[in-house]
């Protein structure tokens, strides 16, 4: 009989002059909780994995695509940091890799795409979750640069979902407890949003689509990607849930435009309240959600403007050094 099985890998803790990252620990449990709800992803095997070394990473992989049947759909997920070599070979990163040695105490992407090429499984699905922004900030800058995501890992079969290039920044959210873009894997499933056809399925394409457009609404010049085997190719992942929450964000999303809800929205969605029973609050609860990535990217700007203002009203011009923090702050906080 057919199973769904998942390894779900964070490491938020690393060797010298690799930063820590808090959210990694944070996604896992998260990605857990929607996978492992039988009414949401339903996969009937599920493996956590904190902070390994790794030899531990390595055996769990193993572990992962060797005891998978044909019929069975496996999910590999990973929140960490990702660095790459000087010819752009991709490696994970585990809690004893350290910059100097991470060749070394790094998981190769080769291994992980030979033991899926050995899996029986013909449906795979590769979550990367992958900050570079310690890699970039430790001048590895031109080691992050052209990375074959595909090549490294693609196959037929397998569909591959990445948070972002390699030569990209500031996944980790301040404040919050997960990454932007495992955020709203999470929400998208759990809120049933995703479902953009209304059929009552998830497949991992749909799933992609809401985050990366989401993330997007936060940062715009992210570029989460999907890989797949070939054109049209598709895995139903998890199942939308059926309740009149859902059904109202389902319309919030639709009358949302820009991060606001127009007075003629409102017109329309006042009275769904009622329609789905619903309470005032709960409904403002789900439309400010709904509109939240765009109000955190006009925050984002507000915060870049009123930094640009205060240190040109202190000294202008600006010179080298001053030009150069200002550049990096914007980088960080708008992603341009």
């Amino acid at each position: 009989m057919a199973k769904k099985i998942a390894l779900l890998i964070g490491v938020s803790e690393y060797g010298e002059d690799i930063p820590p990252l808090s959210s990694a620990l944070n996604d896992v449990e998260a990605m857990q909780r929607v996978l492992q709800n039988p009414s949401l992803g339903s996969f009937e095997q599920i493996e956590h994995l904190l902070n390994p070394d790794q030899t531990e990473m390595r055996r769990a992989i193993q572990k992962l695509f060797k005891e998978a049947s044909k019929e069975d759909l496996v999910l590999l997920f990973f929140s960490g940091h990702g660095i790459t070599n000087d010819e752009g070979h991709l490696y994970l990163t585990t809690r004893i890799t350290a910059k100097d040695d991470f060749e070394a105490t790094a998981v190769d992407a080769n291994f992980i795409q030979g033991q899926s090429y050995n899996c029986y499984a013909k449906r795979q699905i590769l979550i990367l979750d992958a900050c570079y922004s310690g890699a970039i900030a430790q001048g590895w800058l031109t080691k992050s640069v052209g990375v074959d995501i595909k090549k490294q890992l693609g196959a037929e079969g397998r569909v591959v979902l990445t948070s972002s290039s390699a030569t990209q920044t500031s996944f980790e959210q301040e404040g919050l407890p997960l990454s932007l873009y495992t955020q709203y894997l999470v929400e998208g499933i759990e809120t049933g949003a995703a479902d953009t056809d209304n059929d009552g399925n998830i497949h991992v394409q749909e799933l992609h689509a809401y985050a990366k457009a989401k993330v997007q609404a936060v940062k715009p010049k992210m570029m989460p990607d999907i890989i797949l085997d070939k054109e049209g190719f598709n895995i139903l992942l998890a199942y939308a849930p059926k309740n009149p929450e859902a059904e109202y964000r389902k319309l919030v999303e639709q009358y949302a435009q820009n991060g606001e809800l127009s007075k003629l929205s409102y017109l329309i969605l006042k009275p769904k309240r009622k329609t789905f029973g619903i309470t005032d609050e709960k409904a403002e609860e789900i439309e400010s959600e709904v509109i939240e990535p765009f109000r955190r990217r006009f925050a984002n700007l507000e915060s870049y403007k009123q930094a640009f203002v205060e240190v040109v009203g202190q000294k202008y011009p600006l010179d080298e050094h001053t030009r150069k923090v200002l550049k990096d702050y914007q980088q960080d906080i708008l992603e341009v």
